[in-house]
């Protein structure tokens, strides 16, 4: 009696089993029909694939590789021939196909069909799945890897343990926190209650459905039992799995573009702060050289002195700083081709006028011009001292000359030297002699007097009109 009832039972749960592979194996196929815009619906898994086109079709789209092509006819023969290139095509993927002929997909062996369907679904689709942070020496066979995801994936929702891919799905809370864990804003997961299967089966196949474009392979009265069958929710979540990969694929290489479009704005803003840079160094050093090579000097010693002091401060305060900056430059554009270098970047080449060498070369016109700078205020410094030396001995010489002259004037303007009669004559003249005999060997006195003041006036010393006056 209690063998007759678990025959009965183990039957039953095998027609349930096999009841939902094919509606779930039949969404599928026509999931991947409509994905690649093919224009073939199965109703009946069992009978549709008799003739053998929509297989070969199926493996082509799966594949991406051509096959032989089919033969339309309607005979049994015809189903054979087909069916038969499909499984030829099979085992040249070394998929493991020796149960199944083609007479048996030819007469709807619904076991070996549903087995083969299985098979290739293995092969096209999950056999593909791997685990980044799995190590290299731990082999893991697809469905090991793809539970190990859910797990992962899973592993901090309450009421969710995933062990199988049978009743740990029962509820529909492993589904919904798939999804959640992905894209949050989708799933209201603290919502949701273990007590209610259905609607969160249906919940999570909804969203999946509209939101995400996975197609819904799966009913939530065939999930909500027991024991759903296996091979159907591991289809339906291996669509997960490879939506979200791509879904990351496609955000890795977001941020991969996102990271190259900063880059290209980050040397873009460092080019301009380079090129800014090497325009405000070079104004600098023109307007310097400018300056510097002007020799239109003060006549004075203490203007010229603000003028030494002016130029020290432009050596010691004015320079170095700018010196640095040549140096910063140098820095800022070794900078750019390093970065550039590190994203294999052809190197940066600054404009005409503003490279490296532009720079050095006007740098040694300023250190030319400094130099000569140098050397007309220090040769202008003596000069100055020199005519402020001789301007003084002018000075002092000129001062002895008006003192002769003055005692000389005293000495014609006395009374006695203007005789008012014949017999004070001859002295008077004798004395005007010797006053003759005194000034003519002076003359050449003032003629030196003449010819310094003459000198100073070339010379253009700022007392000039004095000196000449006087």
């Amino acid at each position: 009696m209690g063998t007759e009832y678990e025959k009965d039972h183990i039957k039953k749960l095998q027609e349930q089993r096999m009841s939902m592979q094919k509606k779930t194996f039949t969404n599928w196929m026509n999931n991947v029909f409509f994905r690649n815009n093919v224009k073939v619906e199965i109703e009946d898994i069992y009978t549709d694939l008799k003739d053998g086109i929509s297989l070969m079709q199926l493996l082509e789209l799966l594949s991406g590789e051509a096959l032989p092509r089919p033969n339309r006819g309607k005979m049994r023969v015809h189903f054979l021939e087909n069916n038969s290139k499909a499984i030829t095509f099979l085992k040249s993927k070394q998929v493991q196909v020796k149960v199944i002929g083609p007479e048996n997909i030819v007469d709807g062996d619904r076991t070996l069909i549903l087995g083969l369907i299985w098979i290739i679904i293995l092969r096209f689709q999950i056999s593909s799945i791997k685990l980044d942070k799995v190590k290299q020496s731990d082999v893991l066979f697809a469905n090991e890897a793809l539970l190990l995801w859910c797990q992962h994936k899973t592993a901090s929702y309450s009421n969710v343990n995933v062990k199988d891919f049978s009743k740990s799905w029962s509820d529909g809370l492993a589904f919904n926190a798939l999804i959640h864990a992905h894209r949050p804003d989708l799933i209201h997961y603290s919502s949701l209650r273990q007590d209610q299967p259905i609607k969160n089966l249906n919940n999570a196949f909804d969203v999946a459905e509209k939101e995400l474009g996975i197609s819904k392979l799966l009913d939530a009265e065939d999930v909500a039992v027991p024991y759903p069958d296996e091979r159907s929710i591991m289809t339906y979540v291996s669509l997960y799995y490879h939506y979200f990969s791509r879904l990351k694929q496609g955000q890795t290489i977001q941020k991969r573009l996102t990271k190259i479009m900063f880059f290209l704005k980050e040397i873009d803003d460092l080019k301009l702060l380079y090129e800014q840079m090497v325009s405000d160094l070079l104004k600098w050093i023109k307007q310097k050289v400018m300056e510097l090579d002007d020799r239109h000097f003060p006549n004075s010693l203490q203007e010229m002195w603000l003028l030494m002091a002016n130029f020290k401060t432009f050596r010691t305060v004015e320079k170095p700083p700018k010196y640095q900056e040549k140096g910063m430059i140098e820095a800022h554009l070794f900078n750019i081709r390093t970065k550039q270098r590190a994203n294999n970047q052809r190197p940066y080449l600054p404009p005409e006028g503003r490279m490296l060498q532009d720079v050095e070369k006007h740098w040694i016109i300023l250190e030319k011009a400094e130099h000569n700078r140098g050397k007309a205020l220090q040769k202008e410094m003596l000069r100055l001292e020199r005519l402020e030396q001789l301007a003084q001995r002018f000075m002092n010489k000129a001062a002895l000359r008006e003192s002769y002259l003055e005692d000389m004037r005293k000495v014609i303007g006395k009374q006695d030297f203007w005789p008012e009669s014949a017999d004070r004559m001859e002295a008077a003249s004798k004395k005007l002699e010797a006053i003759v005999a005194d000034v003519l060997p002076r003359r050449e006195r003032f003629t030196a007097l003449d010819e310094m003041a003459t000198v100073i006036s070339q010379e253009n010393y700022h007392g000039k009109d004095q000196i000449v006056k006087k």
